[in-house]
Parts: C-alpha cells; structure tokens; sequence
C-alpha cells in the first residue's frame, strides 16, 4: 500500500484516521483573526498508531497572507504568537531559536531566514540590564548553522552545544516541511511542543530535537515548501477518479507507486516556480510571530524600529 508523505498531522489524520474507530486523538477547531485553527492532542495510543509523538500540533491555515495587505499579515502573524504563547512553557528565562534547513536551497531556506528577521536580545541583557528592563524585551537568543553536509556536525549536537552553555528556558525550532497537497505550501503552519526530526519531510531523517535529547522544551514551528513528487501523482489521480467514478489504485500499473516511493521516484519533491518568495514570506511571517511572542506587548511597528525598519 502506497503511504503518501506528509509532515502535517493534521494531513496523517485526513490519511490514515480509521473510520468510526477511536484513534487517540482529540481535535478541536476554531476560528480567530480570519483563520482557521485545527488542534490535535495525541495521545500514547494515538502516537502508536500514526507514528507522531505524542503531544499537542496546532495547524493554523494563514493562505497567502504574507502576499496580501499589511493588516492581513500583522493579524496572521498575531495568531500565530498567540498560539505559539499558549506551547511556551510558563517563567522566566531565556527562548533559544533556532533556525534549520540549507539557506543554499530555496525551500530549505525558510529556518535560517527566519533568524534573519528576528529580533535578539540575550546580549543587550548582559551588557545592559536597564536599557533591557526599560524597553521591555523578551530575552531572545538564536542561532543558524547551515547542515550536517555543510558542519560535519548534526543539528541536535549544535542546538545542545548552545543549550548547555545559555540554558535557556525552551527551544524554538523552524523548519520547512513537507506536505502532499499543493494549496497547503506556504499557506498553513503547524506548530507542536513535541520538538522536531530534521529533514524527515524529505526523507533525510537526522537525529530529533526534543525535550528528551535536549533536555528542554522544544517547541517547533514549520511551514511545508515542499510535496513529495509520489504524494502528488497520486493526489492528482485521485481526485481525476473521484470526478470521473473510478478506482485510482485498480487503475495503476501494479508496482508504479511504490516503485515512485521507493525506486527512481525517491527523494524527488516538488516546489512552486515563486518558491523564491514562498520561502521568503513564510520567513517574514514566522519571525514575526516569534517576535511578538518572545517580546509580549510590543507590536510589529515597534520592533521594526528597534531592527532598524527592517
């Protein structure tokens, strides 16, 4: 049986969930800002059976904002911090970002441009703790270091190198993802306090981010930029059956899915031809969101000052 590649859990469950059957998972929807926002809390059973861990994954379904009108954005980008708020464990103390992905590849890029528009402020702590409290930051600190190809090292071992020297309080990890639908690239953003598997969108499973390895939360916010060229195929046949009243899988060449699962077809993804300006808005917009949610009570106006009007 074909299993069609997805990083979203709110897609696995679409997939997979069985009919009529309980499956550990609790979902709960909603609307705020003008988007919808989908919550799933899996449990022990249900991380058994789709093979996430178990925790809570928040989609937010934002569309093309980061194209559109300014006021759109900046109402997206604050749902988005109230959702990440709501995952960040409570205190004081540091939020450690950190940026994955290959900036050499466009729709690898999205975690390292996303530190880009970050607004960091670890040091102005140490060196300046009233400048600090007078302003009244968020203690943010961040960090982007390319891949194992390009370090010779793998994420978790740099993420923890940094975590064992500033202990922060938790972890914040972007990433691209991957999804199987098209319409969901760059338009839906999934966010969960189980940490994160580098590069498992593409098959290019690293060493996981999380609580366990790390030794502190990790919070993971992603956008997929990607779908799995075997995915698609499918998805398309699908949905031409479903029109014209036929069975997608008696209709193939037995072997064909797999054989793009795993033959010739492994490891090739598709990504829009703007895929440029994909990645580069889903960056604004993640930035953005971690840096109302880091630095509470400032707005995006402020911050922009603070980076220069960036």
């Amino acid at each position: 049986m074909y299993r069609k590649r997805t990083d979203l859990a709110l897609e696995t469950r679409e997939l997979h969930a069985p009919k009529g059957k309980e499956d550990g998972v609790t979902v709960t929807e909603r609307q705020a800002g003008g988007v919808r926002i989908t919550a799933m809390e899996i449990s022990p059973a249900g991380e058994a059976f789709y093979g996430k861990a178990a925790g809570r994954y928040v989609t937010v379904e934002i569309g093309d904002v980061w194209r559109g009108r300014a006021d759109a954005f900046e109402s997206a980008a604050t749902v988005l911090a109230e959702e990440l708020k709501a995952l960040l464990p409570p205190g004081e103390g540091c939020v450690l970002a950190a940026g994955l992905g290959n900036r050499r590849i466009t729709a690898d890029s999205v975690g390292p441009k996303a530190v880009d528009g970050l607004l960091v402020t670890r040091h102005i702590r140490a060196l300046d703790e009233e400048l600090f409290q007078t302003a009244a930051f968020g203690e943010l600190a961040a960090l982007t270091f390319g891949v194992l190809g390009q370090t010779g090292m793998e994420s978790g071992e740099i993420v923890l190198g940094a975590v064992e020297r500033i202990k922060p309080r938790c972890v914040i990890a972007i990433d691209a993802l991957a999804s199987r639908r098209l319409e969901r690239l760059a338009s839906t953003v999934q966010l969960s306090d189980t940490g994160i598997c580098p590069g498992s969108g593409v098959s290019n499973h690293r060493a996981a981010l999380n609580k366990e390895t790390l030794g502190v939360p990790v919070i993971s916010i992603g956008i997929p930029t990607v779908v799995d060229a075997g995915t698609l195929a499918y998805d398309l046949l699908e949905e031409l059956a479903l029109r014209e009243g036929f069975s997608a899988e008696a209709s193939l060449p037995e072997g064909l899915m797999e054989g793009l699962q795993g033959g010739k077809g492994k490891g090739f993804f598709v990504t829009p031809k703007d895929s440029d300006a994909l990645a580069a808005g889903a960056a604004r917009l993640i930035s953005a969101a971690i840096n109302l949610a880091v630095h509470e009570g400032m707005t995006l106006r402020e911050l922009a000052e603070y980076q220069g009007g960036s």
